[in-house]
Formats: C-alpha cells, structure tokens, sequence
C-alpha cells in the first residue's frame, strides 16, 4: 500500500491487472530504474468472472497475451464488501501494538471481521497539533479469504504478484499518477465507475484521503435496452451522492478549492455522466486518460485502464 508514490525502483516489467465479474484490464509497464517509464500494451478480456475456474483461465489469457514470464511482476487490487480504507490520527506505537491498536479501532465502522482480515498502514506524517500530536494513518483491510483466494488464482496462472492494494487506495493512487508528482494544495476527486458500484475518492497534498462507497448498476443503467428516463434518475441520484461527499469532505476537513472531478471504469458511456456531475458539483469533469497521457494513442481508451496503469506504477515504490 502507498500513498503519493508513483515512481518504480528497478529496471524491468510490471504489470498492474485489475477485474471485476466482466472484464480483466492488464497494463504492461516498461520501466528504466530511474523514474522513467512507457506503458508497452493494455489488454482487456471480456468474460463472465464470478467463479473462480473462469478467472483462473482469464489471468491465463492476459498472462498469454502480454508475453509474461514467471519472473515478471504484477500488481493488482481487491475490491468488494469486504475491502476498506480510511486514513485517521493515530498515536505512535511499536509495529505490534500498532497493528493491534488499529484493529481495535477499526472493529469500531468496519462491517466484516478484522481479526481474520489482513491489515497494512502506512505513517503519513505528524498531525498539525489539533489532536494531540498523533499521526495521520493510512489504513488497509481485507478479508483474509478474499486476499489467499486472488494470490491462489494469479499464482496458479503463473503469474508473481508483488504487491496488493485495496480497491480505494489504488484509486488514489491514480489521482497521483495523473498529477505526475505535480503539487498542489488542492484535492481532486476520482470516481471510479464499476458494474455495480462507484467508488469516491478525494485526497490531496495538504488535505486527508477519503472514500465512499455508492451503489450505482452502471452495467444495467448503460444496457442498450436500459429505460431512458429510469437512466437519467439513476445517473442524477450518483450525481448527488458524489455532490454530498465533496461537501461532507469540505466541512469535516475545512478544505476548499476542488481542482475538478476525474472519472475512470469501464462504463463511462455518452456525455450525460459528466453533464450532470458538472451541473451538481460545479468543477471540471473529464474522464482520465493515463495511458493516451503517457502517448499511447492507439490503444487508449479513456478511463478504462487507468486502475490497470496506476497499478503497474506502483512497481516497487
């Protein structure tokens, strides 16, 4: 798990793969060890990824389709009901106490069990005073399970997988990519559109990571047969669940100055997404393009693989 680290340490390949039950989206990443990098080939494989013999076949395919050898590394994400991410002041400890300290914590808001859950953090940095010294955390968990069974079926396709990240983190981790280690004291926003559920995210330099979960059937809302007037209400609703985080952020972290709204998935179809999330939160919207940003123009198609990319920068930060 990192927060604001983009950069990869070693020359080679990394590859970020990402899925969800209908597509598999893989970046090849070539990189030279010092900061510079190309993204070689993007790769998506359309299925039906809900049992886990069909996606074990599907990591076969992006393995077989990208040329990867077993010694090339992948990172990837988890996503689900059974993934969260939140970062909060917390007091220094020893990496034991720590770890245990937070999953009391956590045992507070999280709605599955984190004593059988994998925990990570990271130390962001001291806290500015208002509480009490301590230090800002970020905060991963997921299911034990979910985690054993995604490494189980990448490494059984033959595939090394050298990081995971929870599917709010990754996110967040594209919005630094795409700012390309530019700072700013100003957050932005990402909202990462899935088959069922959209994610928010909003982080920034100076200002705390955030996620919202909002359910949003965007694989039925963009079906060709999908009821035209049942679509605008459903595309207006995610419009103002994403309009009340941004407010909720602004309050509870007294920060202003939103740089615009980034979106990324598979399911950004026509303008009236971005049309209605303009109109209710007053920024720019644009889809995020990391892959056309880096010069592949052939193969780029905005939003659809940025998790992927983000995901292969990650490399061994």
């Amino acid at each position: 798990m990192v927060k604001r680290s983009i950069q990869t340490s070693n020359p080679g390949v990394t590859v970020g793969i990402e899925y969800d039950h209908l597509a598999i989206r893989a970046a090849l990443l070539n990189t030279d060890g010092r900061g510079a990098f190309s993204v070689a080939k993007v790769v998506e494989i359309r299925g039906e990824y809900g049992e886990d013999r069909n996606l074990l076949e599907g990591f076969r395919q992006v393995k077989a389709k990208l040329g990867l050898s077993g010694r090339d590394s992948v990172v990837t994400c988890l996503s689900g009901k059974q993934v969260f991410a939140t970062q909060l002041p917390f007091r220094r400890l020893g990496k034991e106490e720590m770890e245990q300290a937070l999953r009391l914590e956590l045992r507070k808001t999280v709605h599955f069990e984190v004593a059988t859950s994998t925990l990570d953090y990271q130390i962001l940095g001291e806290d500015d005073g208002s509480n009490g010294g301590a230090a800002q955390v970020l905060v991963a968990l997921a299911a034990t399970a979910l985690l054993n069974r995604q490494l189980g079926l990448l490494e059984k396709a033959g595939l090394k997988v050298m990081a995971v990240d929870v599917l709010p983190v990754a996110i967040a981790n594209t919005l630094w990519a795409w700012k390309a280690g530019g700072e700013s004291h100003h957050p932005l926003i990402a909202v990462h559109i899935g088959p069922q559920v959209s994610t928010i995210v909003i982080d920034g330099e100076y200002s705390p990571f955030f996620t919202r979960n909002v359910y949003f059937a965007a694989e039925d809302v963009f079906a060709p047969n999908a009821n035209p007037v049942d679509r605008e209400k459903r595309i207006q609703a995610l419009a103002e669940e994403v309009s009340r985080s941004v407010i909720f952020y602004e309050k509870n972290s007294e920060v202003t100055g939103f740089q615009e709204v980034l979106l990324l998935g598979d399911h950004l179809e026509g303008a009236a997404l971005m049309d209605k999330l303009q109109r209710q939160t007053g920024l720019p919207v644009q889809a995020m393009d990391l892959a056309g940003k880096t010069g592949m123009l052939r193969e780029s198609q905005p939003g659809r693989f940025d998790l992927a990319v983000s995901l292969a920068l990650r490399g061994e930060a």
